[in-house]
C-alpha cells in the first residue's frame, strides 16, 4: 500500500473541487443516515459521524477512474470511511482537530446537485407547500415530508402530548413559543411512521407520515394547519369569558393578565409647561405592579419610571408590553422622566377624583 504524508493527504481534501475528476461519490447501501453536524462534537464523535454519512469519497482516485460523478443518492448513509481508514492504516496516527476541520470544509464545498426541481418550475407559486386540513374524528391524515426539511403542524388548541411511532427515522420538536404547534423532521428517506397528537380540547389527531427526497416530483408539506370549527367556538367563548374578568395586555408571545376587580386607577399627574406631552394616558395598579399607558407610535422614546422613596427618585424594574410601561412595584408617588422633562405622579385616596 502506498504511503502519503499528512500534508499531501490534507491537500487532496482541501482541493477536492479542483480534482473533481478524481473524486467519486458512490452509493453505499445502508439503513442509517447522517443526522446533522454539531459544533459541540468531540474529535471521536466527528470521525464516527463522518463514517456514517451519505457520501463516499475516493480522494486518491484509485477507483473508477474516468467514470462520471454520481451523486444521485446523497442520502445513502456513509461518508468517507475509506479516506479516513486509508490514512490511518498508512500512517498509524490519528487525525488532529485541524485536520478534521479541513476535511469537513472540503466536503462542504462540494456541489451535491441535490436541489428539488419542483421548487424552480414556472408554475410554482409558493402556496403548494402549505396544507389546510379539517379535523375529522377517527380519520388518519396523510402527510408528505422531505429529507432535509421540516414540516410544522399547527392546531387550534395547545398540544398536551404526542406519540411518534419511529423515533429513529423521524424527529419531533416542540416549539416553546407556540404550544399549539409541533415540527417533524425526517432523518431517513423512503420510510413511514405514525404520529398521534393529543390536544387540550380533548381531541385525538392521527397522522400517517412518510419521507421523500429531492428527486420527488411532488410538493412536500412544510406548514399544515389543522382546523376545527368546534374548537374555534370553544376558544371564542373562553376568550370572551376571560375578557370579562381580566384586562389582557399582549404583544407577540408576551402577555400579562390584570384582574379587573383589583385595578386601582386613582392617580394625579402634574407637569410643568412644555412637559405635558409626557403625561401618561392612563395609570393604574393591580396590587403588584403599576401600569403606565403610552402610545408607542407617538412617543419619541420610552420614558423612565422612578418610585419616590423618602423624597428621592429610586429606579425600579420595568418592562414594556404593547402600549404599557409596567413598573414592577407599587408606590404612593412616582416620577416619569424623559431627558430633561418629567411628570410627578401621586396615588390618590379612592374618594378623590384623579386629575391630569
Amino acid at each position: 500500500m502506498r504511503k502519503y504524508s499528512k500534508i499531501a493527504f490534507l491537500a487532496l481534501f482541501v482541493n477536492l473541487t479542483a480534482f473533481a475528476d478524481n473524486i467519486q461519490i458512490q452509493d453505499v447501501p445502508n439503513s442509517n443516515a447522517n443526522t446533522g453536524e454539531s459544533i459541540l462534537q468531540t474529535k471521536e464523535q466527528a470521525l464516527n459521524n463522518y463514517t456514517q454519512t451519505n457520501i463516499k469519497i475516493d480522494p486518491l482516485g484509485n477507483q473508477g477512474q474516468g467514470q462520471k460523478i454520481d451523486n444521485s443518492s446523497y442520502a445513502n448513509p456513509q461518508y468517507q470511511a475509506q479516506a479516513f481508514d486509508t490514512y490511518s492504516q498508512s500512517n498509524g496516527e490519528q487525525l488532529s482537530e485541524e485536520q478534521i476541520a479541513l476535511m469537513k470544509s472540503a466536503i462542504r464545498n462540494q456541489n451535491l446537485n441535490a436541489l428539488q426541481q419542483r421548487f424552480f418550475q414556472k408554475k410554482y407559486s409558493g402556496f403548494e407547500n402549505t396544507l389546510n386540513l379539517d379535523y375529522q374524528p377517527n380519520k388518519t391524515q396523510k402527510i408528505r415530508t422531505r429529507f432535509a426539511m421540516a414540516t410544522t403542524l399547527i392546531f387550534e388548541t395547545d398540544i398536551t402530548n404526542y406519540i411518534l411511532g419511529d423515533t429513529t427515522g423521524f424527529k419531533v420538536e416542540e416549539i416553546p413559543s407556540m404550544p399549539n404547534a409541533i415540527a417533524i423532521k425526517p432523518m431517513l428517506i423512503g420510510i413511514d411512521t405514525s404520529l398521534t397528537i393529543f390536544t387540550k380540547d380533548n381531541k385525538l389527531h392521527t397522522f400517517y407520515i412518510f419521507s421523500t427526497d429531492y428527486k420527488n416530483s411532488k410538493d412536500p408539506s412544510l406548514v399544515i394547519y389543522i382546523h376545527d370549527q368546534n374548537s374555534k367556538e370553544l376558544i371564542k367563548e373562553k376568550q370572551e369569558k376571560l375578557a370579562k374578568d381580566y384586562l389582557i395586555i399582549k404583544e407577540g408571545i408576551a402577555e400579562v393578565r390584570v384582574k379587573k376587580s383589583e385595578i386601582y386607577n386613582h392617580y394625579s399627574q402634574k407637569a410643568k409647561k412644555g412637559d405635558e406631552w409626557l403625561i401618561s394616558e392612563e395609570i393604574f395598579n393591580d396590587k403588584k405592579f403599576t401600569y403606565f399607558k403610552y402610545d408607542k407610535d407617538k412617543m419619541p422614546q420610552v420614558p423612565a419610571i422612578f418610585a419616590v422613596i423618602d423624597k428621592q427618585d429610586s429606579p425600579v424594574e420595568t418592562r414594556i408590553i404593547g402600549n404599557y410601561v409596567i413598573a414592577e412595584t407599587t408606590a404612593k408617588k412616582f416620577t416619569i422622566k424623559s431627558g430633561d422633562s418629567y411628570v410627578c405622579v401621586e396615588r390618590l385616596d379612592q374618594n378623590k377624583k384623579a386629575k391630569k
